[in-house]
């Protein structure tokens, strides 16, 4: 049996952090649903504003889908273990174009420059301002 597999990131504020990879990083939101007041109640969560809270956010970065939703147990934990590897195969004009993008913002660090590295294609890394971990992928691997 397949199945899809997409990641999900967790924020304190999913609208928010949605808006934040529109801007940064040329995202497009494909849905945002808020929890209803009786998901909230049963949650135990406390909101003025049901509008602003994300039980289920979609968005899209460079072809990607990304799911998204607001904590409900505990506030949310940047790791160092699980990284979002964004590969645009041969186009490593459009890689770098992002990644430069990115490492002109103060609202991301970088952490690898982008350029040729030993798994034979140019990539950068960048932690964003949520502490989630992007690896910025151009350039085939060459068959040795």
């Amino acid at each position: 049996m397949a199945a899809d597999i997409y990641p999900f990131l967790t924020f304190e504020n999913s609208k928010e952090a949605m808006d934040y990879y529109v801007q940064e990083f040329g995202a497009e939101i494909i849905e945002r649903t808020p929890f209803t007041a009786e998901q909230i109640q049963t949650l135990g969560l406390d909101t003025d504003n049901l509008a602003d809270t994300t039980a289920l956010g979609q968005f899209e970065v460079a072809g990607h889908r990304i799911l998204c939703g607001d904590a409900t147990m505990t506030m949310p934990q940047a790791s160092s273990l699980v990284s979002l590897f964004l590969d645009f195969g041969g186009d490593v004009a459009a890689a770098k174009e992002l990644f430069d993008h990115l490492a002109s913002s103060d609202q991301q660090r970088v952490t690898l420059p982008f350029a040729d590295h030993l798994v034979g294609r140019q990539l950068g890394q960048i932690v964003d301002k949520y502490g989630v971990t992007w690896y910025i992928s151009g350039g085939e691997k060459e068959n040795n």
